[in-house]
């Protein structure tokens, strides 16, 4: 039987406490818990619930001990995702306690859950500002932890409250409590900038503090301050520049580098102080940390110009040392700065090719990525094969870092390539061969190989963008490079038939199909390409269907030139194109319905009129169709040209195109136009088939030694040709040379030329040979063979590149014409549209301190001029000279021995005077 006085278990456990004996589960327990309980997700999320539902019967303790051993606990339960906002009362009584130990618990607490909660903050300002109030003993510690705690759950209305309080603590006698309180004052004033206006000489009074902590303090919360907005901190530059003089401290004089990096963007005057002093740092100094961010400051802080090679060449062979230490953070921040540089000039680092070529070569792949950003600078005709081949290799080559080990040991990792890094590469190869207009490029065979390896490459990663760029450069190549267009349209068509092109890379035949369709005369066979793209059409992107469009065309007119005489073979395909056109009359995009239908009618017109005249071609083949496509040569123009040709021209609809005078000068000239070109035609065959075999017959027939005609030397030709010769030796001559694009063999990717025109591996109505598509009468190449012992002991001649072409419109100076065309030399910006940005928007960004500093002059001058006029008010009643005729005051003076008048009399009387001194001093004030 229990006494009725024995203690309770509450009581033995109250009792216990003091000499650390506890019965509830601590912090450390939970851990050894949540390990314990980590076999399952079910089993620990069972265990976390329970422990969750303990926590909130302690939290509702009266035990104060119990109380703050719960709050820890739902602490580091936050981290698994529970939301302790239910508890927030529950953290104020924790943070009210007397116990230091349990105080700093409560503000850890209020760091992870108050997020913004206005109730609670308006609840907590009374405990804050109680908090930062300093007592002595140990009150040090106290002030801390409530600062900390201050700055992670400031807001605007917090601030505005307790500003004033950690300004009274800027003077306090202890140093740790004004360090704190200057580091408190950063997140305040981000929320509320108004402090930073109002108080803004009593802060920065602090730099010059005695104690070197509070200043180190102060300069980097200023730092920091000017990311956001430097404009106001530019009046401190001569005692911040006095302060790096006199400062050792290597820490601080960082600070006072990255600060004078923000300031110096806004002030370019800063240069001329600012830079010697740098300079003078650079050579003194052996600390890694302030080289580099000596150097970033002249960097970044925009004080190295475009010709300032002595401190650009100081700067890089600092970064240079960096580049070839081990460890790879410093080599990747080297490379960030090298690329600014090269920004800058590109000239600084044309020096340091070996470098960089062996930092594309690194293990660590983030410092390729910067590396192959470099490559712009140091490229030149001279090594631009070089880089390619070093950039591709790393598409296929299983690369390996050794690396070694404690044991003395080496291991070999393999280095894994990520798709982003590959399609970066691609991207720079374009942009070095395509850069200058091909100033680099001394070998455009050469170059059509990289662009048909790209492609291949290409098909495996996930980018439409880089068969855009591949089809530019195929596309430009067709139009700046005139001697190449045999070897480019070979390339295109090989490109084009490559599998699941359609699929994989789509966005590449868009500018492929273009240039098929504008140089059809380089095909023989168009009607093959015709039938191909009437089949493929279909099924194909709505942006690659308006050049399909446009390319079905232009390959049916420059093919039925050619043969005029087939006259059914033409109406039978131009019956096809009408039937495609017919279908994608009724597309889903606007534009391909308008090319479609445009093109469909004028089809429809032409098949009409070759039905009323089968014997031969109709004027609509002959020349109208011809004419809408090659009445002018196709050449490059500088950018933003088009747009400044003029707008708002009138057309006159009415007016016909053609007078009837006009039209029967044509009809009358036709039969001329075509004996023209069919002696063009016959000299073509002469000047192919006569090949090397008959280099001396040529010889003489320019030497005006030999009178035959040019029939007998075709019949003579012909006569003693032998077919199969001939195509034997064309075949060792092919074999024999290396930038002949053949048909490739193997497996992979390789792909025969008899395949181009095939819809699909199984069902392939015709097997071409590549030759039989390219019309192979360009003159350039009837005389290849005929050099070609002379090619081989001289160095490849260069071809010659079109530039752009610059147009002269009347009302447009050269300036404005130019205007949109002017490159830098150097590097461009990388592309980082798709990067996360984490940076937070902060009041103090937008915060305007002129338009503050502008509204409280107008309102000190708006009080001095109330005070004046109150002055004058003054004058005016003490002056008795002032005569006014309006003005009527009457004063009089009370007796005392008479009896006054009645009381309601006197006030009245009273009321009245001073009424009248109002209305009189009113009207006299205008008149001074």
């Amino acid at each position: 039987m229990t006494s009725l006085y024995a203690p309770s278990a509450d009581d033995v456990i109250q009792r216990l406490r003091p000499f650390g004996f506890f019965f509830e589960k601590s912090l450390k327990d939970l851990i050894r818990g949540i390990r314990s309980h980590n076999d399952t997700p079910e089993q620990l999320e069972l265990f976390l619930e329970g422990q969750l539902s303990e926590c909130r019967q302690e939290a509702n303790s009266s035990n104060m001990e119990m109380k703050t051993n719960a709050i820890l606990k739902l602490t580091y339960l936050e981290m698994y995702g529970y939301d302790m906002s239910w508890c927030n009362f529950h953290i104020l009584e924790v943070m009210s306690s007397n116990k230091l130990q349990q105080k700093r618990v409560g503000y850890l607490a209020a760091s992870q859950s108050f997020h913004k909660d206005a109730d609670v903050l308006m609840l907590a300002t009374n405990l804050l500002k109680k908090d930062l109030k300093y007592g002595g003993s140990n009150d040090v510690f106290k002030v801390g932890i409530a600062l900390s705690g201050l700055s992670t759950i400031v807001t605007p209305e917090l601030a505005k409250d307790i500003v004033d309080d950690l300004f009274l603590m800027l003077n306090s006698s202890k140093p740790y409590i004004r360090k704190k309180t200057v580091t408190a004052l950063y997140k305040v004033f981000l929320e509320y900038p108004e402090a930073l206006q109002s108080n803004f000489d009593n802060f920065t009074s602090k730099l010059e503090d005695p104690d070197k902590s509070v200043v180190s303090a102060t300069i980097s919360v200023v730092c920091e301050l000017s990311k956001k907005n430097p404009a106001p901190f530019i009046k401190l530059s001569p005692l911040l520049y006095e302060i790096l003089i006199d400062i050792n401290d290597n820490w601080i004089i960082i600070r006072l580098l990255k600060l004078f990096t923000n300031l110096s963007k806004i002030e370019p005057k800063l240069k001329g102080r600012l830079l010697p002093k740098i300079v003078e740092l650079m050579d003194s100094t052996n600390a890694a940390s302030v080289l580099y961010e000596s150097v970033n400051c002249i960097i970044s802080g925009n004080m190295l110009d475009e010709n300032d090679y002595d401190v650009a060449f100081q700067c890089l062979e600092i970064l240079n040392r960096f580049c070839n230490s081990q460890d790879s953070n410093l080599r990747y921040i080297s490379c960030v700065l090298f690329y600014k540089i090269g920004k800058i000039n590109s000239n600084f680092i044309s020096q340091y090719d070996e470098l960089i070529m062996k930092l594309i070569s690194d293990i660590d792949i983030s410092i390729r990525l910067k590396a192959i950003e470099l490559i712009e600078g140091i490229v030149s005709e001279d090594n631009l094969k070089t880089i390619v081949s070093t950039l591709v290799k790393q598409f296929v080559g299983d690369e390996v870092a050794i690396i070694e080990t404690n044991r003395g040991t080496s291991k070999e990792i393999p280095i894994v390539i990520s798709d982003n890094y590959k399609i970066k590469i691609v991207n720079v190869i374009l942009n070095i061969c395509g850069m200058d207009n091909y100033s680099n490029v001394d070998n455009f065979d050469w170059y059509n190989a990289v662009l048909y390896d790209l492609a291949i490459v290409s098909l495996d990663l996930n980018e439409d963008d880089l068969g855009t760029k591949i089809g530019n450069q195929l596309r430009n190549l067709m139009i700046r490079v005139p001697d190449m267009r045999h070897t480019t349209i070979v390339n295109i068509i090989k490109i084009t038939s490559l599998d699941s092109v359609e699929v994989r890379l789509p966005t590449i035949l868009e500018s492929c199909i273009w240039s098929l369709g504008e140089y059809a005369t380089y095909l023989e066979n168009g009607d093959a390409l015709i039938k191909l793209f009437i089949k493929k059409g279909l099924h194909m992107p709505h942006s690659t269907q308006d050049a399909v469009i446009i390319a079905v065309v232009k390959l049916f007119s420059s093919w039925c030139t050619r043969n005029s005489d087939q006259i059914d073979y033409i109406k039978d395909i131009l019956e096809q194109m009408v039937d495609f056109l017919t279908q994608l009359n009724f597309s889903k995009s606007f534009e391909v319905q308008e090319m479609s239908i445009q093109m469909s009618e004028i089809l429809k017109l032409t098949l009409e009129a070759l039905e009323e005249q089968s014997d031969e071609i109709p004027l609509l083949l002959s020349d109208v169709l011809p004419s809408f496509f090659n009445t002018y040569e196709l050449t490059p123009i500088s950018l933003g040209t088009q747009k400044q040709l003029p707008k708002g021209i009138d057309f006159d609809i009415d007016l016909p195109f053609l007078s009837q005078e006009d039209l029967d000068n044509i009809l009358d000239d036709q039969e001329t136009l075509a004996e023209e070109d069919m002696d063009i035609y016959d000299s073509d065959r002469f000047s192919l088939v006569s090949d090397d075999k008959n280099y001396g017959h040529e010889a003489s027939y320019e030497d005006g030694s030999s009178d035959e005609s040019e029939t007998d030397h075709f019949n003579d030709t012909y006569k003693d040709f032998d077919e199969e010769k001939y195509n034997e030796e064309r075949k060792k001559e092919t074999l024999s040379n290396p930038f002949y694009l053949d048909e490739p063999t193997g497996d992979g990717n390789h792909y025969k030329f008899s395949d181009i025109l095939s819809t699909d591996n199984e069902q392939r109505e015709k097997s071409l040979n590549a030759m039989e598509i390219i019309k192979v009468n360009d003159n350039s190449h009837g005389s290849q063979k005929i050099n070609d012992k002379k090619k081989k002991k001289k160095k490849t001649k260069k071809v010659k590149v079109l530039a752009d072409q610059t147009i002269v419109i009347p009302g447009v100076t050269e300036v404005d014409a130019s205007s949109k065309n002017n490159k830098s030399q150097s590097l461009p910006n990388p592309i980082s549209s798709k990067k996360i940005s984490l940076r937070m928007h902060t009041k103090l960004e937008d915060f305007n301190f002129d338009e503050q500093n502008k509204n409280n002059s107008d309102e000190d001058q708006a009080l001095e001029h109330l005070r004046s006029k109150f002055e004058e008010q003054d004058i005016n009643n003490d002056n008795p000279n002032t005569s006014n005729e309006d003005e009527v005051i009457v004063i009089k003076k009370k007796k005392k021995k008479k009896k006054s008048k009645s009381k309601e009399d006197g006030t009245s009387k009273k009321k009245k005077k001073e009424r009248k001194s109002k209305e009189g001093s009113l009207e006299a004030t205008p008149q001074l």
